[in-house]
């Protein structure tokens, strides 16, 4: 089969999409059109490459098995097209895929939100989560501009740096902790705990720190998003102990105190992952400067 580029990018956006309207819509095509494009591929091919299923399709073993080389292939043509104009933010169209830990986007991903709709309105950010760990070959195969989360072994191919750090709060239920009285050791140690447990690897590491330090949690819930602890200790009247970003933003809210951990646990990195080949991407430059610009605006004192 000779390659034709507009077949590879129906390919590419049904795999992505799992829905053929949603891929004729995200190409600006017809539905017929994009039906016609994938039966010259099936034809080509010599498989359904794609499967009615409920909600949409799925992909076959040799979709899947394809998909990763085409999404390179056509990336590596959009950075060739990319490098031979100069990059300027506020006329791009360009779409930017970022793949973010349970905690980095919850801080990160409103104000970069923010930034991209001042900056470069015509842009589209994608954010997507990490998953169980990082898989380099996300990264190296450019389906991703770059990572943020915290990596305990990063791999080795990857460019990682330190982006900010946090520290630990606790929010608590006013009926447990009552205006104006602090939370002691005992106290912290006596309330119900909601303990957040992400998936994967992606965790502060303040399980560990609480057992390092002696420091007990009577745990009563256990759940696996940061945003699900302040409606969860509003109703158990407990506490919870979370990133001290995380408690700001969601204490007040749901009438909760934002206390110190009555023990020093210290800080936690969240760090910056992203592919070599990209370091003179114009576009990618433009997207990590403005990662840093973000960060350094919500970590400033004051």
């Amino acid at each position: 089969m000779t390659p034709d580029i507009s077949l590879l990018r129906v390919f590419h956006a049904v795999m992505e999409e799992r829905n053929v309207t949603a891929a004729a819509q995200r190409l600006g095509q017809s539905q017929s059109t994009v039906s016609a494009a994938l039966s010259r591929l099936r034809a080509a091919l010599g498989d359904e490459l794609f499967l009615r299923a409920r909600y949409g399709v799925e992909p076959t073993e040799k979709a899947l098995e394809i998909a990763p080389d085409i999404a390179a292939g056509l990336e590596r043509l959009e950075q060739a097209f990319r490098a031979a104009e100069p990059f300027d933010p506020a006329r791009t169209t360009r779409r930017f895929r970022l793949l973010l830990g349970p905690y980095t986007e919850i801080v990160l991903a409103p104000e970069l939100a923010a930034a991209f709709a001042d900056r470069a309105p015509s842009a589209r950010l994608e954010i997507s989560p990490i998953g169980p760990d990082l898989d380099p070959r996300a990264l190296a195969g450019r389906a991703f501009d770059l990572a943020v989360g915290r990596f305990d072994a990063p791999p080795e191919d990857l460019v990682v740096s330190d982006l900010f750090e946090d520290g630990f709060r606790c929010i608590v239920a006013p009926q447990a902790l009552p205006e104006g009285a602090s939370l002691d050791r005992n106290l912290y140690e006596t309330l119900p705990h909601v303990v957040v447990a992400p998936p994967g690897k992606w965790r502060t590491g303040v399980h560990k720190r609480t057992e390092a330090t002696g420091l007990h949690r009577n745990t009563a819930v256990v759940v696996t998003h940061f945003l699900t602890a302040a409606p969860a200790v509003a109703r158990l009247g407990g506490i919870a102990t979370v990133p001290a970003r995380v408690a700001a933003m969601t204490a007040g809210p749901y009438g909760l105190r934002n206390a110190p951990v009555p023990v020093d646990l210290g800080t936690f990195p969240s760090q910056i992952a992203w592919h070599p080949h990209l370091r003179r991407d114009q576009g990618h430059v433009w997207l990590r400067e403005l990662i840093r610009e973000v960060v350094a605006e919500f970590t400033s004192p004051g």
